[in-house]
């Protein structure tokens, strides 16, 4: 799927690509990008299923959406999406995965269907007083002054927010308002978060503006999306003969530095690529200073399964897809008596 407006390009099928059928794939990590790609593989990319490796250190898939009874805890998921009608490749992609409990249906029907009779709202957004609704009556709360303060914050440049916590660009003006606790409430934001997180979050969910107060502009799967979403990939994928290796943890991907120009990209000169050739030329945008034109090639997989060490040597027709960390890394639990540990040490 291309970045395009309208549908274009969604809806037509991309023909075979040359060389596909001597390809392989190892994407480490079983997350909604993880497989989203080898689904991508599969559909568009026609690559053949037992072509794909997927490797996870965890016994089941799903990443934050792994939804677990832990004996003695009950049951847990660390993160879960809030969707909405504009996660443009998201349904581009369920509208080709078969449902598991419909059959002759997709999952994005089920969802379609689902949200369109039982839509999603609040009736009561915010509570105090021990559970007394706080009266907020769809209210932003927000004064001028405040407004002011996150329009300031749209328009600066994302390489002045770098290391700049919310608080340098909100006072009390929008911290103590209706507004803030609505966002902050929808997408876990605390007042010493990232300002460019905050940015980008109002440049991605703007249109989520009219729902805040009540939740309107969310949609939800049936069931939790491990069994809604995560698990119709995954027999998707199984379906056409994908491989997956669980308690498979990557240790390391050792890369091949050097030896040529790398892939270049053609300018076409319109559209898209005029934009980032601007971009890359003007010197008002900067450039990435790790980007060169040097080659960078993953020569080997080192890998560790229940204990045993080996390594998977790879070659320049493999591809390998990697999610460089999460939100749940460090997650730890909590229970109805404990709350969960601090852990602030980052994982090897």
């Amino acid at each position: 799927m291309y970045y395009s407006s309208g549908n274009y390009e969604a809806f037509a099928r991309p023909k075979k690509p040359a060389g596909v059928d001597s390809k392989h794939a190892y994407i480490i990590g079983t997350g909604l990008a993880a497989l989203s790609s080898a689904c991508y593989l599969v559909r568009d990319g026609q690559m053949p299923g037992d072509h794909i490796h997927i490797l996870e250190k965890d016994p089941v898939p799903g990443g934050a959406c792994d939804g677990l009874d832990i004996p003695g805890l009950g049951y847990v998921m660390r993160g879960g999406r809030e969707m909405d009608n504009h996660f443009e490749v998201m349904w581009d992609l369920f509208r080709s995965i078969p449902s598991i409990e419909t059959e002759g249906v997709s999952v994005l029907d089920e969802y379609y269907w689902l949200n369109k009779e039982d839509p999603n709202y609040s009736l009561c957004r915010a509570t105090k007083d021990l559970g007394k609704d706080a009266g907020l009556k769809g209210k932003f709360g927000l004064s001028d002054k405040a407004s002011m303060e996150i329009m300031k914050l749209f328009f600066t440049p994302d390489e002045d927010l770098y290391d700049k916590p919310i608080t340098d660009f909100f006072d009390d003006e929008v911290l103590n308002s209706n507004f803030w606790l609505y966002w902050r409430t929808m997408f876990a934001f605390e007042n010493w978060h990232s300002a460019l997180e905050m940015k980008l979050y109002i440049k991605r969910y703007i249109h989520h503006i009219g729902g805040l107060p009540d939740f309107s502009a969310l949609r939800f799967t049936r069931y939790n999306q491990y069994e809604s979403m995560i698990l119709p990939m995954v027999k998707y994928l199984e379906s056409h003969g994908v491989e997956f290796r669980y308690n498979t943890k990557v240790e390391n991907v050792e890369f091949a530095i050097g030896g040529g120009d790398g892939p270049k990209r053609e300018h076409t000169g319109v559209g898209q690529d005029t934009i980032q050739k601007i971009q890359a030329t003007s010197g008002f945008f900067k450039r990435n200073p790790a980007s060169t034109p040097t080659k960078k090639l993953a020569v080997r997989i080192d890998v560790s399964q229940e204990g045993e060490k080996s390594s998977i040597d790879l070659t320049e027709n493999d591809l390998v897809f990697i999610t460089n960390g999460g939100c749940v890394e460090n997650s730890t639990m909590g229970s109805q008596n404990s709350p969960a540990a601090w852990n602030p040490d980052l994982k090897p």
